[in-house]
C-alpha cells in the first residue's frame, strides 16, 4: 500500500497543478485585428499575410463544437476586431459528431480541447474512457507550461491531386455506407459561436471557398440544402462570402475539397476585396 500510494501522490498532484495551471492560462496569441477559426478548409484557403492584421489558428478536423470551445478561450485573452469563420457543407454533417467517440479521431480530439472542453450538455456521445486516458497521460507525469495545443496555424503546399472524390464525400457524409444527415449539435454550435461574436461586439465573417465540382455534385441534397438555408439566415445579420460553387481551374486544388497554395492566394485576395467593399 506505501509502495502504490508513492506513484499515486505523485501523478494526482501532478493533475491537480496543471489543471490549475491550463484553468488560468492565457491564450499566447498576438493581439491582431482579425482572427481566422475553423478547420482544414481556412486553415488552407486564408493566408493571413495577405491581411494587414491577421492570425490564422484552424486547425484540421475540428469541429465547430472544438472551434466554439476554443473562440470562448481567446476572447479571455484578447477580443479581435473580426472573426472569419469556415464554413463548408462537410462542417454540419453528423460525422462531426462521432468526433469524441470514434476511435480514428477521438484521441487527437480530447488532446486539444482538454484544457476548454465542456461536455456538459453537449448532445453527441463521447468516449469518456479515451478522454480519461488523454487527460492522464497529458497531466500526470510533470507540470506543463503550455497546455494549448488547441491553437493552429496557415498551412500551404503547392499540391495538385484532383482524385478520389468519392473517398472524400464518403468520409464525410456517409457511415458504414449510410448516409448521414445534419448534426443539430453542430448547427447549435455555429449560432452559439455567432451569438458570442455579437455579445462580444466582434465582426464576424463566413467564409466558404470553392469546392471543385467532382466532390460538390456529389454532396447529398439534405446537407446541401441546410447549408444554403444556413447561408440564406446568416447573411441577414453577418458577411457571408460563399464560394463553394464558383470555379477555380484544377491546378488551384490541392484535392477535391482544399485549395493549395495558389487557390489560397487567389481566395484570400477575393475575401480582401469583399471585405473592402
Amino acid at each position: 500500500m506505501i509502495f502504490t500510494s508513492i506513484p499515486i501522490l505523485y501523478f494526482g498532484i501532478n493533475m491537480i497543478v496543471n489543471k490549475l495551471i491550463y484553468e488560468k492560462q492565457e491564450v499566447s496569441l498576438e493581439e491582431k485585428n482579425i482572427l481566422i477559426i475553423g478547420d482544414s478548409h481556412p486553415m488552407r484557403s486564408l493566408n493571413p499575410k495577405y491581411f494587414h492584421s491577421a492570425q490564422n489558428i484552424s486547425q484540421s478536423a475540428e469541429p465547430f463544437v472544438l472551434t466554439y470551445w476554443k473562440l470562448q478561450k481567446v476572447f479571455e485573452s484578447f477580443v479581435p476586431d473580426t472573426v472569419i469563420l469556415g464554413f463548408s457543407p462537410h462542417n454540419i454533417s453528423e460525422f462531426n459528431d462521432f468526433k469524441f467517440s470514434d476511435k480514428t479521431w477521438s484521441h487527437e480530439m480530447f488532446k486539444r480541447s482538454y484544457p476548454i472542453a465542456d461536455f456538459d450538455g453537449l448532445g453527441i456521445e463521447f468516449d469518456y474512457v479515451s478522454y480519461s486516458k488523454t487527460l492522464w497521460k497529458e497531466t500526470a507525469f510533470y507540470p506543463k507550461k503550455n497546455h494549448n495545443e488547441f491553437i493552429g496555424s496557415y498551412l500551404s503546399s503547392r499540391t495538385n491531386k484532383i482524385t478520389n472524390w468519392k473517398k472524400v464525400v464518403d468520409r464525410h457524409f456517409f457511415k458504414n455506407g449510410v448516409e448521414l444527415g445534419v448534426s443539430e449539435t453542430q448547427v447549435k454550435y455555429l449560432h452559439q459561436m455567432a451569438s458570442l461574436c455579437e455579445a462580444k461586439d466582434v465582426v464576424l465573417v463566413i467564409a466558404s471557398h470553392p469546392l471543385h465540382k467532382s466532390y460538390l455534385d456529389n454532396i447529398p441534397s439534405p446537407v446541401l440544402n441546410s447549408y444554403d438555408g444556413l447561408i440564406r439566415q446568416l447573411e441577414k445579420n453577418y458577411i457571408v462570402i460563399d464560394k463553394i460553387a464558383e470555379r477555380y481551374p484544377d491546378e488551384y486544388f490541392l484535392n477535391v475539397d482544399h485549395l493549395n497554395k495558389f487557390g489560397a492566394d487567389r481566395f484570400t485576395k477575393e475575401v480582401i476585396d469583399q471585405l473592402n467593399q
